[in-house]
């Protein structure tokens, strides 16, 4: 078998990889925790519903410029390595990653002595607040939940040239084969804050995301823990739910509101998730097909094509926001339902993020038969 183990909304306006984990407590920066709100009201909703969420202003500039010469200088240790888009089709060593693909940090972490300590402490602080602001208003209680290795946080450098293929953050377990059910936590919220003074579009390296054209009907990302893995009738979320023995079932829920209505079955029977990449709609009900929409396939994300992945494309037929990444902009959004990518940057200087992920508990790992 295929297991070795058991609407754009703000205020003012790879193989699976695993970055730097972080659990700073908030005593550890010098900094009393936030009580005020830091984002505005409708933004969790936003989130909820599938759009993103962009706060111009969220870091201050002082903040802002530390993290900068914080992330140059680091960059200039030689603390970066490139990490692109992982193709599943082909070997590591058939990669070929280099400069023009994303650079991450890939140092002791980020709250090493390494560089400017102080800097990145009163950021995670800030984030941290931040993070267990959305624990409560997305309903994902275990957001707030610590742990040495939960969340996710590091920067990341994009040169002349550097672009991002059209992904998703997180996918369901069962769609990871070996790799699948290893975690006991998930990418659950992707954030970035961009750390880059002055930018203009015409310098390039837009965040282009694509949120529904309408606000989803029913929460996003996950229902009773089950991921999303597609849309139904262009607004519903379809979900997968993998048993005991290995069998997955395709639903929805009906109705609107939080999504707890009634469950709908919507494959024909129960079947066993094949390798990448998948086609989900092989396994609908024939009354589902023509109303079903796949968020990720071996066109749409290079890193499921079955052989050496097509040139990359903007899908700018598709509905979609860009984001310019101006100094000191948060952006959030759901890891599991909203694919995205980064246009190619055109200016002369580096475009520089701090990004990550928050994460939730994943469900427990089902069990299989023996042998599977």
């Amino acid at each position: 078998g295929k297991r070795a183990e058991g609407e754009i909304h703000g205020s003012g306006s790879s193989t699976h990889k695993y970055m730097a984990f972080i659990a700073v407590p908030v005593a550890a920066a010098g900094l009393a925790a936030v009580t005020t709100p830091l984002l505005p009201a409708g933004a969790t909703a936003a989130i909820e519903r599938g759009q993103i969420h962009v706060e111009p202003g969220f870091l201050p500039p002082p903040l802002v410029r530390s993290l900068r010469e914080d992330a140059m200088s680091l960059f200039e240790a030689g603390l970066f390595s490139p990490d692109g888009l992982t193709n599943t089709a082909v070997g590591r060593s058939q990669q070929g990653f280099d400069r023009r693909d994303r650079q991450t940090f890939r140092g002791d972490g980020w709250s090493s002595a390494t560089g400017d300590q102080a800097a990145r402490l009163q950021f995670a602080a800030r984030m941290r607040s931040l993070r267990e602001e959305l624990a409560e208003g997305l309903g994902r209680p275990t957001l707030a939940s610590e742990g040495e290795r939960r969340h996710e946080m590091t920067y990341n450098w994009y040169e002349a040239g550097a672009k991002l293929g059209r992904h998703l953050d997180e996918h369901h377990e069962e769609t990871k084969g070996t790799k699948g059910w290893l975690r006991p936590s998930r990418r659950s919220v992707t954030w970035l804050v961009y750390l880059n003074e002055q930018w203009e579009a015409a310098e390039g390296g837009a965040l282009r995301t694509f949120p529904r054209p309408q606000p989803s009907s029913q929460a996003v990302g996950s229902d009773a823990g089950n991921l999303q893995v597609g849309w139904l009738d262009a607004s519903r979320p379809v979900f997968l739910e993998t048993r005991e023995g290995g069998l997955s079932t395709l639903y929805c829920r009906a109705g609107g509101g939080g999504g707890g209505g009634r469950r709908e079955a919507l494959s024909a029977a129960a079947f066993e998730v094949p390798r990448q990449p998948v086609d989900f709609g092989a396994f609908l009900a024939a009354e589902y097909g023509s109303r079903f929409e796949q968020i990720s396939t071996s066109r749409l994300d290079p890193r499921f094509a079955t052989g050496t992945p097509a040139e990359f494309t903007e899908f700018g037929e598709l509905h979609h926001v860009d984001v310019l990444p101006a100094a000191g902009t948060l952006v959030l959004f759901d890891s599991v339902s909203l694919p995205h990518l980064v246009r190619e940057v055109t200016s002369t200087r580096p475009r520089v993020a701090a990004t990550g992920w928050f994460h939730e508990d994943s469900l427990a790992v089902p069990l299989f038969p023996a042998g599977s």
